[in-house]
């Protein structure tokens, strides 16, 4: 049976690979990884977890820029309002 990916959303068996704990790594081994590095995640109906990508780049420290206001803490110049 062929499953439907939602975009954005990484399954049990993704962040065993992203992991790298391999392809038999029990749920309480990927959810110690999750907790360490300060992973956001839910449980899944199949035994296992899932989060999405923005959680994942978040917990390692990625941060993608939305705006150019994003960079100054979205703070604007006053005269940009008309």
């Amino acid at each position: 049976m062929s499953r439907d990916r939602v975009p954005g959303v990484l399954t049990f068996d993704d962040l065993r690979a992203v992991s790298r704990l391999g392809d038999r790594a029990t749920l309480a081994t990927v959810e110690r990884w999750a907790k360490r590095i300060g992973l956001k995640y839910s449980y899944d109906a199949r035994g296992g977890i899932w989060t999405t990508a923005d959680a994942l780049n978040e917990a390692v420290g990625i941060v993608v820029s939305t705006t150019a206001n994003d960079a100054d803490g979205g703070k604007y110049d006053p005269s940009m309002v008309a």
